[in-house]
């Protein structure tokens, strides 16, 4: 009887684990995979959910890139249709300046240009993606110079030379270190338009600076308070006549009498972050850090006025260049927001920086891909009011057709860039899908004669079991007759 039962227990646990084969090979030949559970393969499965969520992160990236990929699209179509209208006013502008123009053709050129101006007014409100707008009137960003050559570059003009005895030159500063102190290297350039002005901070972190013709010798004034590293200082320097006068964060820091004397001006950039081009002769005075939030009048300004300016409440006055640097972080132009089109380009590995408002983010499956466009408007192209022409009229437009042609080569730049994302993520996801399907695949002919094994080896244990049970019903009757 013990022995019956044994063989009757061994064939009913034979018949279990059949049964837990077939159920297991019936999954995998419905689902086409070989681990599907922890059962299966605990290690495999482990490996396999990794893999699908990578995969997953990659495939969702690509509709996110593709989507950033139409942004940048939109950017770079709206303002190649602007360069092309700008373009058409420039022809008229050329016609409307000609001495042979009549006063009528004058007239009926006007409203031409005005009709051009409102259609690129309308191109630059129609940037939208998905009912938002693209770029933003509300980017707070900064130029960051890390790398010895970094700087801006603003092209000399007359409005820049500040022919006057007065002159107020301020800007916000962020630095990383100070200068060296090596001969002709004791201070950094903040701005400057070399030989004539200049608003530096010294190798000490003092405010240093120099206007010329006020001083026999080219001689700057120190502030007594600093600039303290890693910290946003709004510094400021004021020439009026035979004073000057240097404010930190707004408040009066120093002031100086000077021996007074003409001015003649140097007719050389205007430059932010470096004195000189890499490999030029000269100083290079390099400023490691940021720059924000930079000015120049052509008068001096009141302490009042300086304390405003810190507080957020600026002064227009004989404001002759503002350079806000909230651009955007693709842009390579800074515009200058006086009204005085002085753009300054970026050069070396000078970028623009931007925080919060005006970022888009998307995220790739391969880290966040962050894009922000500054709203380019008819102030900033310099032609907002057409009321009347201006004589500059074709020099604007200039360089409204340079500012908006680099907007343009900016936004295409990043459509390839995001093109070589969405590559690079296809490939990826690839990859990983393949690393999956060498886990999880499996050969559905072998699984099908695996099941026809197990059934007939099921069917076979459903004899053995039937024996027993008639066989042990024997013994049993027998021994209770």
């Amino acid at each position: 009887m013990t022995i019956f039962n044994t063989d009757y227990l061994n064939i009913q646990r034979t018949y279990l684990k059949l049964n837990q084969k077939y159920q297991q090979l019936q999954t995998q030949y419905t689902t086409g995979n070989r681990v599907n559970s922890a059962k299966d393969d605990a290690a495999a499965l482990s490996v396999s959910e990794r893999l699908k969520a990578q995969l997953n992160g990659y495939t969702a990236g690509l509709q996110n890139l593709m989507d950033a990929k139409s942004v940048a699209e939109i950017v770079q179509d709206t303002y190649g249709n602007v360069s092309d209208i700008l373009k058409q006013m420039k022809t008229l502008a050329v016609q409307y300046q000609s001495s042979t123009t009549s006063s009528a053709d004058k007239t009926t050129i006007q409203e031409k240009l005005t009709k051009l101006q409102t259609q690129i007014q309308d191109q630059l409100n129609g940037l939208t993606y998905n009912n938002k707008k693209i770029t933003s009137d509300n980017i707070d960003g900064k130029l960051k110079l890390t790398n010895l050559g970094d700087m801006v570059k603003v092209k000399n003009n007359d409005t820049l030379k500040v022919q006057g005895t007065s002159i107020t030159m301020e800007a916000t500063v962020n630095l990383d270190s100070y200068s060296s102190g090596a001969t002709g290297e004791d201070r950094g350039l903040v701005l400057a338009k070399g030989g004539n002005y200049y608003l530096t901070v010294n190798r000490s972190g003092k405010v240093s600076i120099y206007k010329e013709g006020t001083t026999p010798t080219k001689t700057y004034y120190n502030s007594v308070g600093k600039v303290n590293l890693g910290e946003d200082t709004t510094i400021s320097g004021v020439f009026e006549d035979n004073i000057a006068k240097i404010y930190i964060n707004g408040k009066l820091d120093s002031t100086f009498t000077l021996t007074t004397g003409g001015y003649a001006d140097k007719d050389i950039d205007l430059r932010f972050g470096r004195e000189n081009d890499v490999g030029a002769g000269g100083y290079s005075r390099q400023v490691f850090g940021t720059i924000d939030n930079a000015r120049i009048y052509s008068r001096a300004l009141s302490d009042a006025e300086v304390s405003d300016n810190y507080s957020g409440n600026v002064s227009r006055n004989q404001l002759i260049g503002e350079w806000l640097f909230d651009d955007g972080e693709f842009s390579t132009t800074v515009a200058d927001t006086s009204g005085n089109n002085n753009f300054g380009n970026m050069f070396k590995n000078a970028q623009i920086v931007t925080t919060g408002e005006g970022n888009m983010n998307f995220n790739s499956g391969a880290g966040d891909l962050t894009m922000s466009f500054a709203s380019l408007s008819l102030n900033k192209l310099g032609i907002e009011d057409l009321s009347t022409i201006p004589s500059d009229i074709t020099d604007r437009l200039d360089r409204a057709i340079d500012l908006v042609s680099k907007q343009q080569s900016t936004a295409g730049s990043l459509v390839n860039k995001i093109n070589f994302r969405i590559q690079n993520n296809q490939k990826l996801a690839a990859n990983y899908e393949d690393s999956l399907n060498k886990i999880q695949a499996i050969d559905l002919s072998n699984v099908s004669s695996e099941l026809t094994k197990v059934e007939m080896q099921q069917a076979t244990i459903m004899k053995m079991l039937k024996v027993r049970q008639d066989t042990n019903a024997e013994i049993a009757n027998m021994l209770i007759s």
